[in-house]
């Protein structure tokens, strides 16, 4: 595979499920504080990776969540965000500007955050009353395991996810199942990247627990590490403006997700075949999930597609356009 160690991808998946018991431990303390609403709070590709569990605690309990943008939320504060709220924030720096400012506004606020960390001793570890140590070395799949231990936890603690023992016991076999659905995607992302990675324009369409990742690929990867110009949009907006831009020779990727939201992306799907020559379908129905409940399937949707985009298929547009993803004009580069 290119430019992929296996070993130290199953590697940094178990070490990733060994945080499973103290995550499981602040979940616990702070169901026995109690908390009113639930608050995500981050930016860039932090926040992207909350999306799709925000859209997933909408249909599966009565506590109140939200997302907010870091950098947003201490200009205008929140009125549900109280002392009574839980937020969680996440960086694998630990040091991305607007979230440490969100969270030492917090803490000077009195509201409880807990944190995902990838850099132990850093300044958001230090804002933070909580902290879950992200320590493997790839794989934004292994920070949404974290995140839903934690926030599954909560819900099962509040009497609301019963599956949650199960759920938390089958996901140890995510990292392997992940592993083979990169391996089979391989020659895909090869042909993917071959024949599009010159376009001048692409558009990327998902929906729900989808669009997260939708973004941050399209955001994240294609535009801040290979400079390619892209339109994100939600099958459901798609038709309100955007498919007026579609033509035999526009690029549409449209990642289809396993909720209920997918006859959306259907709808874009039957559309798109009549108008563009240049249709890419990335369905996670495809990808086997072995050991893994079918009822699981629509929440764990979004780590498959993260496994094939962030890592695989943008490692292959990073070899056809010989722009490496480290390269950065602006991004941490000097201040701004």
């Amino acid at each position: 595979m290119l430019k992929f160690d296996e070993e130290l991808y199953l590697k940094n998946g178990h070490i990733t499920y060994e945080t499973r018991e103290e995550i499981e431990k602040i979940a616990n303390e702070i169901s026995e504080e109690g908390f009113s609403n639930i608050f995500f709070i981050s930016v860039g590709g932090s926040i992207s990776i909350m999306w799709p569990i925000q859209e997933m605690l909408k249909q599966m309990t009565n506590i109140p969540v939200f997302s907010e943008q870091a950098g947003e939320v201490v200009l205008t504060g929140h009125k549900q965000l109280t002392k009574d709220s839980i937020v969680i924030m996440a960086s694998k720096s630990g040091d991305t500007k607007e979230t440490v400012a969100a969270a030492e506004w917090c803490k000077i606020n009195g509201f409880r955050v807990v944190s995902l960390v990838g850099t132990p001793e850093a300044p958001l570890e230090k804002a933070s009353r909580w902290v879950i140590p992200n320590k493997a070395k790839n794989g934004v799949e292994f920070e949404y395991m974290q995140l839903f231990m934690f926030v599954f936890k909560l819900l099962y603690n509040a009497g609301e996810f019963d599956d949650y023992p199960a759920f938390a016991n089958q996901i140890k076999y995510l990292p392997d199942n992940l592993l083979r659905a990169k391996q089979k995607f391989e020659p895909v992302a090869d042909e993917i990247a071959q024949s599009y990675h010159d376009e001048q324009y692409n558009i990327w369409i998902g929906n729900g627990e989808m669009w997260g990742e939708v973004y941050l690929f399209s955001m994240c990867i294609l535009e801040e590490m290979q400079w390619v110009r892209t339109k994100a949009v939600s099958s459901s907006e798609f038709f309100h403006g955007t498919l007026e831009l579609i033509d035999e020779n526009v690029p549409v990727f449209l990642v289809k997700g396993e909720g209920k939201r997918r006859v959306l992306d259907d709808r874009v799907e039957r559309f798109c075949k009549q108008y563009t020559k240049k249709l890419v379908v990335l369905d996670t129905k495809d990808y086997e999930l072995t050991g893994i409940d079918e009822k699981f399937r629509w929440i764990l949707a979004p780590t498959i597609s993260s496994a094939l985009l962030v890592d695989r298929l943008a490692r292959y547009y990073e070899k056809y356009t010989g722009h490496d993803l480290d390269m950065r004009r602006y991004y941490r580069q000097f201040d701004y």
